[in-house]
């Protein structure tokens, strides 16, 4: 199997290809640049090729602005996404608008998922692909429509044909209920209830209403990310498998040495994490809480949110990880921040950052049993 972390800017696209011509991929978009996600798309897929599953960690334009392209070109089977509830979805759409970034295709995908992915469904495919919401942990709602659901920590039998007998994909729906909680208590101290906020996401003249005095309580109510929801996604060996913890090396070169370098053996386990907001109290251990019997497969993670120090655990610095950051060369947001950075360098962890330029691609090679 190929891993590859494709390079798109502030955004993410990451891939698993593996040798029976299964296709994995993690998010789809990118702020920097949508061309990017789409030139990326068509380097790494021939048209109409089958991609069994795509995972979406959020409905944040950065992660979801190259789907359109994606299912016009390729041919998706299944999507998952992190079920919303109507606070959420009304949350998702403010902050898409307060950020200047509100397509139409994210605002049918949080009302009606199955009418967007329809619309750019390749016209000569007789099935729309199949949409999955994962629900939060120890979650009882059901969605209805269109839209099936899994639960957090369920693993996907559905994509047991073509990967190896002893792999498999676990997806977590974590919901960032604190920050979400502590705007809208600021939105209410300030006077704005959510029939107002609603009213105000229906209008088409957005010069109405003061999102100057909605973006200064964005930013003293929830510093650093609001992202009600990121889906967390495993992609490993089962724990139950006997796989190897450590079935892969790469070859880091010593450039104080060129005819030497350092061999590095890492579990083949992945991580994919969204904008996760590892950094919150008690977060990083609800999730390996949730995923004990797996992460000592783990050794390639995500580093969530670009690098936001906000959204990071130095946990992740521990050495058992190769850390993956996507982010724009010269980003507005100024990601990965300079103390996550100095957290590795200090460490010593080993970490790629991809940005806009093809250079900073990154793939491995995975040994299937």
């Amino acid at each position: 199997m190929i891993r590859s972390f494709l390079p798109v800017g502030q955004g993410a696209f990451y891939t698993e290809q593996f040798d029976s011509g299964v296709n994995i991929v993690y998010d789809c978009g990118s702020s920097t640049s949508k061309s990017a996600v789409e030139k990326q798309i068509a380097c790494t897929f021939e048209p109409r090729e089958r991609i069994q599953a795509v995972f979406i960690s959020h409905l944040h334009e950065d992660h979801i602005n190259g789907l359109p392209y994606l299912l016009s070109h390729c041919c998706v089977e299944r999507l998952y996404l992190p079920f919303l509830t109507e606070e959420e979805i009304l949350l998702t759409r403010l902050i898409a608008r307060l950020e200047n970034a509100e397509s139409a295709f994210l605002s049918k995908l949080l009302v009606d998922p199955y009418g967007a992915v329809q619309d750019y469904t390749l016209q000569n495919d007789t099935m729309t692909p199949d949409i999955f919401y994962v629900m939060p942990p120890d979650s009882t709602r059901r969605p209805g429509g269109n839209v099936a659901s899994v639960s957090s920590g369920e693993m996907l039998t559905v994509l047991d044909s073509g990967i190896p007998s002893d792999w498999t994909f676990i997806p977590f729906n974590f919901q960032n209920a604190q920050r979400s909680k502590s705007f809208f208590r600021g939105l209410k101290k300030n006077g704005y209830d959510k029939k107002t906020l609603q009213s105000y996401l229906e209008t088409s003249d957005i010069f109405s209403y003061d999102w100057d005095d909605l973006k200064r309580i964005y930013q003293k109510y929830a510093p650093g990310s609001l992202n009600s929801n990121s889906l967390v996604v495993y992609s490993g060996p089962r724990s139950e498998s006997g796989r190897a913890v450590q079935p892969y090396r790469f070859f880091m070169p010593d450039l104080s040495d060129p005819q030497s370098g350092r061999q590095n053996g890492y579990p083949d386990g992945f991580l994919f994490l969204g904008d996760y907001d590892a950094g919150a109290k008690d977060s990083w251990p609800e999730l390996t809480d949730h995923l004990a019997d797996y992460m000592p497969f783990v050794g390639t993670v995500q580093v969530p949110h670009h690098g936001s120090m906000h959204n990071y655990n130095e946990e992740l610095s521990c050495g058992q990880f190769i850390l993956i950051i996507s982010a724009g060369y010269q980003n507005k947001y100024k990601h990965p921040h300079t103390k996550v950075l100095k957290d590795m360098l200090m460490k010593r962890a080993v970490h790629f950052w991809i940005t806009e330029h093809a250079g900073t691609m990154v793939q491995f090679r995975i040994e299937e049993n």
